[in-house]
């Protein structure tokens, strides 16, 4: 099922997949040189794989590239064409802490502008490595002042505090066939440029007087988050007997799913199984657990995408949230620690977290709108002065509703710490063509 007009060999296959039979990744990010033409030229000669490249070779290294405002100021596009690209890409991440309830001077990156980010995809550590190594060169060799190597851990389907990650994805048109039955399809300019989006909009993107520049591109959204596991599952294992419950159950509350991915909303209790066959993403709140008793209102998930549980009716809900959704394919980076060695406080205290991605049409109203009006929100349907308990800043209370007396978090620590990050273009090989042409 491909969308009418779209050329899949001409969008970047992160897109499309997050490029899970490519278990290495790294990250380069660079701030070009003075000397235009060689950069321009650096990225001629760089093999940018596309969606339609990825079905047919999905085992080989891909290569993927995005740039931000002031990378694109560097490599020659006028100023009338950048003006085309949205507001917040423009003023950068860091320039939209009040929004994110980001504190850049805390980062350890991203202070200064990021030009461009190339991100490797490998089917070993000794093949991202060699291509590490030649990326980097060739970026020098242009002028590039080349920031240090940001490495992904060898991709698995958990996050460092030991949760299944990625359950909840967008359906869009273009390799995957028709949506399957709990899957919502949403309009393909939520999430590439070019097409209409929810409001039957084309999404704002920079153009040309004779070529659009951002058709069948997108935007993307790059942090460098630090999960501290030791704090999250000792904390919860000094609150569980107060609460009565065990440290397994205090997370699931939080995070809104068991570890292996099993939803609270179906799976209410420890033992509990899904019927055969079903997705664990297969579910919405407020049929089942429209107080929360099972899924807190707190929890990350319900934050994150409330599905059907906004204010009015489960349709309008739905509808709504469709308009905020965003793809995400993100990695994570240090040594995984074995929870039990976490629970019983032997915490080796060595860097380790997420590198955050995600696309989509719109930062405003996709990422940004997520950050500051569900996971930032301290008022979030009907809460009171609580942040989303993963993500947050720290020091909130959490609640559990229960019957016949609520239970209640105080002083949760901050587990996820933001230490840099950009926003950043990604031009449709075409769009890369036209750019190299100066």
């Amino acid at each position: 099922m491909v969308a009418p007009g779209l050329n899949l060999a001409d969008v970047q296959g992160l897109v499309y997949t997050g490029y899970k039979k490519l278990p290495y990744a790294g990250f380069l990010f660079a701030c070009f040189g003075p000397d235009v033409v060689a950069t321009r030229a650096w990225l001629q000669a760089m093999p940018v794989a596309s969606a339609g490249h990825d079905v047919v070779s999905k085992h080989s290294p891909k290569l993927q590239v995005a740039f931000s405002a002031t990378g694109l100021r560097r490599l020659g596009v006028p100023e009338a064409v950048l003006d085309g690209l949205p507001n917040e890409l423009k003023l950068g991440m860091a320039n939209r802490w009040r929004v994110l309830g980001d504190k850049p001077d805390e980062w350890t990156f991203g202070h200064e502008p990021l030009d461009v980010i190339v991100m490797i995809y490998a089917t070993s550590e000794a093949e991202r490595a060699a291509l590490m190594v030649d990326h980097r060169e060739l970026l020098e060799v242009a002028g590039a002042t080349v920031h240090p190597d940001e490495i992904a851990c060898k991709y698995t389907d958990r996050e460092h505090f030991g949760f299944t990650d990625g359950l909840s994805q967008p359906f869009i048109p273009g390799l995957h066939g028709a949506p399957r039955p709990h899957e919502r399809q949403i309009a393909l300019g939520e999430l590439l440029l070019g097409y209409p989006n929810a409001y039957d909009k084309l999404p704002v993107g920079p153009r040309y007087p004779d070529f659009d520049l951002g058709a069948n591109g997108t935007y993307l959204v790059f942090r460098k988050l630090a999960q501290d596991v030791g704090a999250f599952w000792t904390y919860l294992e000094e609150q569980a007997p107060r609460l009565d419950m065990d440290a397994e159950m205090l997370a699931a509350k939080l995070l809104g799913r068991w570890r292996d991915g099993r939803p609270l909303v179906l799976a209410p209790k420890p033992d509990d199984k899904l019927h055969p066959h079903q997705d664990l993403n297969d579910f919405n709140f407020l049929a089942t657990d429209p107080d929360g008793l099972r899924c807190p209102i707190a929890a990350h998930i319900r934050r994150a995408n409330p599905r059907d549980a906004r204010d009015g009716k489960p349709e309008v809900s739905l509808g709504v949230v469709d308009r905020h959704r965003i793809l995400r394919r993100g990695r994570s980076y240090g040594t995984p620690i074995d929870i039990a060695d976490a629970k019983a406080g032997r915490d080796d205290k060595k860097p380790r977290g997420l590198y955050f991605i995600g696309i989509g049409a719109s930062i405003a109203r996709g990422f940004e709108f997520i950050q500051q009006s569900w996971l930032n929100n301290p008022s979030f349907h009907g809460l009171q002065g609580e942040n989303d308990p993963v993500t947050g800043p720290g020091g909130c209370p959490f609640t559990i509703p229960a019957d016949p007396v609520r239970k209640r978090l105080l002083n949760i620590p901050q587990i996820v710490k933001t230490l840099g990050g950009g926003y950043f273009f990604m031009p449709s090989l075409a769009a890369i063509r036209r750019i190299t042409a100066g």
